[in-house]
């Protein structure tokens, strides 16, 4: 038996696996407790992320048990399955609805046809897989093939990450009177690093083409690996789900979005629009629902009866404003109003902003800018009145 050979690249690593498995045992405790789906996923690529490194630890500390007993099965390739575990949990994040099925397995296409190839051929035998894997699988290249197919199914996922960022805000803004404090930047952010691992990645790959295997230098990339673990452990633990959400990725098409817009336009006439433009108005201005800072369209959607999707088109069309700035206006104008009756001799400025149904600093500052193009600080010096 080989001795092992301790070094810093297999302490490095072996950190990086240390620190996976950890978040992965916070992660899945604290799904349990909360009945969490999401972390669950979470769990599940923090734990991927962690053992794709596995191999490379024991080459540095000469560990060849991988090799020499276990040739060519399929223990390696563990980063064709970030991706499709990343996108799964975003869906998880944006949807507290959403569940794994079965059908789920269809994004792990690439990682199931390098797993089936490889147990293919590990199953005949240890020296026709050490035959194969030298004379065939080397000298043709298959492993770099699946490695810059990764390539090419991460700018796949990059646009999809687009789009649905860019639809969640939009969606977001027609369902809720606050905003969900939810961020997905981070994970854009997860998505340009894991580019960098996997740019190291493919051009160590050309590397070993061109000039033969670098091992040392494939050591970068496990490097990058550790920053990505680190990242998304820390950022998606203190980005916590939230329970209200149920933004449905698998919905997204943005010219079915455009289609049902002028459906919408054609359904409803102008004397329904001013009819139900009163009756909104009205309601708001009687019952005050902008008060209360978890306020959601479905709320108004059910005491008018309507599906939700009518009654956020209707709130465009009546309004030329989405939910979420229809309500922040009123919200806004109790506060000016409370301020121009003295409140700020009694009461903060964020307190007056609370009690007008913001749930935030941050975003009323925001919301309070876009309504009056000032700040309310700047606002509030000027002496200025809204109307």
């Amino acid at each position: 038996m080989a001795e092992v050979t301790l070094n810093l690249y297999a302490i490095v690593l072996s950190v990086a696996i240390f620190q996976s498995l950890l978040f992965m045992v916070i992660l899945t405790i604290r799904a349990f407790k909360q009945s969490n789906h999401s972390d669950f996923i979470l769990a599940l690529l923090i734990f991927v992320m962690g053992i794709s490194n596995v191999p490379h630890l024991f080459g540095w500390l000469g560990i060849g048990v991988l090799w020499n007993q276990l040739t060519f099965y399929p223990w390696n390739g563990f980063e064709l399955a970030i991706l499709p575990t990343a996108f799964l949990f975003l869906q998880s994040r944006l949807n507290n609805q959403w569940r794994i099925r079965f059908r789920a397995l269809k994004h792990y296409w690439l990682y199931i046809l390098y797993f089936i190839y490889h147990l293919a051929i590990a199953i005949q035998g240890k020296e026709f897989a050490k035959w194969w894997w030298f004379e065939v699988n080397n000298r043709y290249n298959i492993d770099a093939v699946f490695s810059f197919c990764n390539v090419l199914l991460f700018f796949f996922y990059l646009r999809r990450f687009f789009k649905i960022d860019a639809t969640y805000h939009s969606w977001s803004a027609d369902r809720y009177s606050n905003l969900p404090l939810l961020s997905i930047s981070w994970i854009r952010n997860f998505l340009i690093a894991y580019f960098i691992f996997i740019a190291v990645d493919a051009s160590l790959t050309i590397m070993e083409l061109s000039i033969g295997a670098q091992y040392d230098k494939m050591w970068w990339a496990y490097l990058a690996n550790f920053g990505l673990i680190y990242y998304i452990s820390i950022y998606g633990l203190y980005n916590r789900p939230i329970k209200t959400l149920d933004f449905d990725i698998s919905k997204i098409s943005l010219v079915e979005n455009k289609i049902e817009e002028v459906a919408a336009l054609q359904t409803f006439s102008d004397e329904e629009i001013n009819h139900w433009k009163q009756t909104i108005q009205t309601f708001i201005e009687t019952t005050h629902p902008y008060l209360n800072p978890e306020l959601r369209l479905s709320e108004l959607a059910q005491h008018f009866n309507l599906n939700v999707s009518h009654l956020s088109t209707l709130i465009n069309l009546c309004f030329n404003q989405n939910f979420n700035d229809l309500i922040n206006t009123y919200r806004i104008e109790t506060f000016i109003q409370n301020v121009n009756e003295g409140q700020l001799q009694h009461f903060t400025l964020t307190s007056i902003a609370y009690d007008s149904g913001f749930n935030s600093k941050t975003t009323f500052n925001r919301a309070f800018k876009k309504y009056t193009g000032v700040s309310p600080t700047d606002f509030l010096k000027k002496g200025e009145k809204k109307p």
